[in-house]
């Protein structure tokens, strides 16, 4: 959990940095190539939120699924749930 809080903290970071930069200075000032590292490093930090999340978001999507069968008396929610995921 610290990594994902801090992958958050950076991109909100970065883009208050970046609209900043973009508020303040006028269209010939900007440096694209540091624009350009601005955002890469934004989307680095939204792939570690993604692949920390994806196992919690998986397993919670099978428990639903899973609940969702058994509530109606079925005991293939493990076919379902697989299904679902292919």
């Amino acid at each position: 959990m610290d990594k994902a809080l801090k992958a958050v903290r950076e991109a909100s970071i970065s883009i208050a940095c970046l609209l900043d930069d973009v508020s303040v200075n006028k269209s010939e000032e900007i440096n694209l190539s540091e624009l350009h590292k601005d955002i890469e490093h934004i989307q680095n930090q939204i792939t570690i939120l993604e692949n920390y999340l994806e196992p919690f978001v998986i397993e919670e999507l099978n428990n639903s699924i899973a609940d969702k069968y058994q509530s109606i008396g079925t005991n293939n929610a493990d076919y379902f749930v697989q299904e679902e995921n292919a």
